[in-house]
């Protein structure tokens, strides 16, 4: 990954816990340690249990304490690496602080999406790049596993084709967490997921935000996770909860939601709706950032291949996206219809739909739904978009249809194809 480190501006590296950011950090680290004395690089995991509940006041005593101990080379810049940063108190008056001395070049890590520029706050905005760092894509899930895809096209015709849906197969029940990918025993790779979300709940959601009601929390999230690549809707978790029994307020639920959202444990997908009242009136689709997170909590959600194929899609989107930096991600539905036709995807860029995805977990064509297809020419006579794509389990054709063009494609050439290239 190429990181403009030369840049007079803070590097933001965002993402969920242990997808790798502080492995990042050490291949940077490792990187600068030939260009300039290591006493120029300092290293700090906030994560570690004796630096909890710092707040600025600390890192300007453990500057001192740097001094004090290591003898940097002034005509070098210094770099400082602050690894899970949103555990300190008033963090970014620091950063802003340090960053105005033009003295030191920050790299900032975090499992919290305050720490993209988009959300950052307004005096360090226009002053750092994000980095994300996301659980593997297919094509780094196979290159962990030492396998190469040089020829996309040789594949459809070689007899790696069906070991390469073999592993398509894994990566969907399990997800591409690196230390799942790498773990051979099956039982451990659980165990490594399920130990991922206590942390992710007790840690980034409990600690971090003070929550009360652990329990709520927690049959919340369940809700939502047995929710993946479908419709949420506050009112009817509300009356969920309640008829479980819990005194609660729609309200906290929203809270719970966005909090979930920030430590990058969801995604919420709204309506494609020039309207802002219609996007936040209409139900938002959930998707879950790693489909191994889903199976560990939610382990009937094998039995819907297809959904984990619409959430696999989903992070991918989120990963060319740069969590929606490039291009934004909605969904499209039948206006006025409530169980109208629907449309999984579009990809919007400067407020015009540029693509339009149906995601379907068939093999032949005629496996192909109507509803489908249809739903994607009528969104594609509605929003002037003609770039129509559906992305199969392992179905690879054209059909031509109301002077609209539909591609279909493999999921597994899909995850591993040029993006630019197939929109266009």
């Amino acid at each position: 990954m190429d990181v403009p480190l030369e840049h007079d501006l803070i590097i933001s590296v965002v993402g969920p816990r242990q997808a790798g950011k502080t492995f990042l950090m050490y291949q940077i680290i490792q990187e600068l340690w030939k260009k300039i004395p290591k006493d120029n690089v300092v290293y700090i995991n906030f994560e570690h249990e004796r630096l909890r509940g710092l707040d600025a006041l600390h890192l300007e005593d453990m500057m001192k304490t740097y001094y004090k101990f290591f003898s940097p080379l002034n005509d070098k810049p210094i770099y400082l690496f602050l690894d899970e940063i949103q555990n300190v108190r008033d963090w970014d008056k620091w950063v802003r602080n340090i960053y105005e001395k033009r003295k030191y070049r920050l790299v900032i890590s975090g499992s919290s999406s305050k720490l993209l520029s988009r959300e950052i706050s307004t005096s360090l905005r226009g002053r750092s790049i994000d980095i994300t760092v996301l659980p593997f894509s297919f094509k780094e899930f196979l290159n962990a596993k030492g396998i190469n895809i040089d020829n996309l096209k040789l594949i459809g015709y070689s007899e790696r084709r069906g070991r390469l849906l073999g592993l398509l197969e894994e990566y969907l029940r399990l997800g591409g967490y690196p230390k799942v990918v790498l773990t051979k025993d099956y039982m451990v790779k659980r165990d490594i997921l399920r130990s991922y979300y206590e942390a992710i709940f007790y840690r980034d959601l409990i600690e971090r935000y003070k929550i009360r009601d652990a329990i709520l929390l927690d049959i919340f999230l369940r809700y939502l996770m047995s929710s993946f690549s479908k419709y949420v809707n506050i009112s009817r978790a509300y009356n969920y909860l309640k008829g479980l029994g819990f005194r609660t307020s729609k309200s906290f639920l929203i809270k719970f939601m966005s909090y979930a959202e920030e430590v990058f444990l969801v995604y919420m997908v709204e309506i494609l709706s020039p309207s802002i009242k219609a996007r936040k009136q209409y139900p938002r689709k959930v998707y879950c950032v790693d489909n191994g997170i889903v199976v560990a909590k939610h382990p009937e959600a094998l039995e819907s291949m297809g959904r984990l194929m619409e959430n696999v899609v989903f992070i991918e989107l989120m990963r060319r996206s740069r969590l929606g930096e490039l291009f934004q991600v909605y969904y499209w539905r039948e206006y006025g219809n409530r169980t109208g036709r629907e449309v999984d995807f579009v990809i919007v860029e400067g407020f015009k739909a540029k693509q339009l995805i149906q995601v379907t977990y068939v093999s032949n064509g005629d496996e192909v739904g109507k509803r489908e297809i249809e739903a994607l020419l009528k969104a594609s006579k509605e929003l002037n978009c003609k770039n129509l794509l559906i992305i199969t389990r392992d179905y690879d054709d054209e059909m031509k249809l109301k002077e609209r063009k539909i591609k279909f494609i493999p999921l597994w050439r899909w995850l591993l194809s040029d993006f630019k290239t197939e929109r266009h």
